[in-house]
């Protein structure tokens, strides 16, 4: 069997970023609670991955354990972070904060509460610019937030006084991606939902901000949603989670040309189709495991369309490698469906 951390993150040479083996676990009641299970991540320069899976698969605060903004008594445990050939675990706090909105960004999907109300725009984004722009003397400050404003479709001048709330959540999710892409040394940019409370015309404009920011900067992004639109216009490459675990990893077309796991062909499978048939939508059975729930197998056995029978109850698969796309995928049925030991399928 491959062994699923080092499969997730088979070693090249321009990565920018790469997680291996990731755990986060809360503490509820008093007992430990695993978030992330297994989770690794490779991102080269330039490159989008896409984010999926439902609500409660660990997507955001894998992201979160990235970048270091989970505190006690959550625990963040990790093979290794490496950002531009450093090992983030390694670093100090102080360390820490200038790699947060330095070298590596992140960005909400609820902007209104990204920014503190009782503060006007400009003051927050002056403290950004004072951490993270050491190149500027105080007085060149406002001068660059304008720039950097104009830069994501805002005119700035008389707005530096106003506050939050003087301002629509497509401006907000605007200033929010300006102050983010504030620092010269920005590498990768990580994107939690951002475009879940917006109606689709802002929606649109901001996707298209963000690929703007990737051509003229070569920036490197992870983009968290539950919009596989989304995903297919934006992604070069997609990490399907379901219970704080990587399922599959595939770049975006083999994804959905040929998804491996069968979570993924579900999700797939559930997407409206146009003109509609007249058949009823497919829905997926059952639910999201609870993070507390112990389960031996494969953690999607129960709501699986093609479970093998006994061994995905009793043995969890691994991350094996798609040999046809170069892929990975955690189900007995990728190596060869003989592995089933002739078990037949039980659906």
């Amino acid at each position: 069997m491959t062994n699923p951390s080092t499969a997730a993150t088979a070693v090249e040479t321009d990565e920018v970023l790469r997680v291996t083996d990731l755990r986060t676990t809360y503490q509820f009641r008093g007992l430990p609670v695993p978030a992330v299970k297994r989770f690794s991540l490779s991102v080269k320069p330039g490159e989008i991955v896409g984010l999926v899976g439902e609500s409660g698969s660990g997507k955001s605060t894998a992201l979160k354990s990235i970048l270091g903004m989970l505190r006690p008594p959550a625990q963040v445990e990790a093979e290794e972070i490496i950002l531009t050939g450093r090992d983030l675990r390694s670093l100090s706090e102080e360390e820490m904060r200038k790699v947060r909105g330095g070298e590596m960004a992140m960005i909400f999907q609820d902007p209104i509460n990204s920014f503190n109300p009782s503060w006007t725009i400009g003051s927050q984004f002056r403290r950004v610019l004072s951490l993270h722009r050491p190149d500027l003397e105080r007085k060149e400050y406002d001068e660059e937030i304008l720039r950097l404003l104009k830069g994501v479709g805002i005119d700035g001048r008389g707005k530096l006084n106003s506050y939050p709330f003087q301002f629509s959540q497509g401006q907000l999710q605007r200033i929010m991606i300006a102050v983010a892409c504030a620092s010269k040394e920005l590498k990768v940019l990580l994107a939690d939902e951002p475009t879940t409370s917006l109606d689709v015309t802002i929606e649109a404009q901001v996707l298209e901000l963000l690929r703007t920011l990737r051509v003229e900067r070569n920036l490197s992004m992870v983009l968290v949603t539950h919009d596989l639109s989304v995903v297919a216009e934006m992604c070069d490459k997609v990490v399907v989670m379901y219970a704080g675990q990587v399922v599959e990893v595939a770049d975006v077309f083999n994804l959905f040309e040929s998804p491996q796991h069968p979570y993924t062909q579900q999700l797939l499978q559930a997407i409206p189709g146009f003109p509609h048939d007249g058949e009823r939508l497919y829905a997926m059975r059952g639910a999201v495991p609870g993070l507390a729930t112990e389960i031996q197998g494969c953690w999607f056995a129960d709501r699986c369309d093609s479970k093998l029978g006994s061994i995905c109850d009793t043995t969890p698969p691994p991350l094996y490698p798609v040999t046809a796309t170069g892929g990975l995928a955690a189900c007995h049925r990728v190596p060869d469906p003989a592995i089933a030991g002739g078990e037949g399928k039980n659906s």
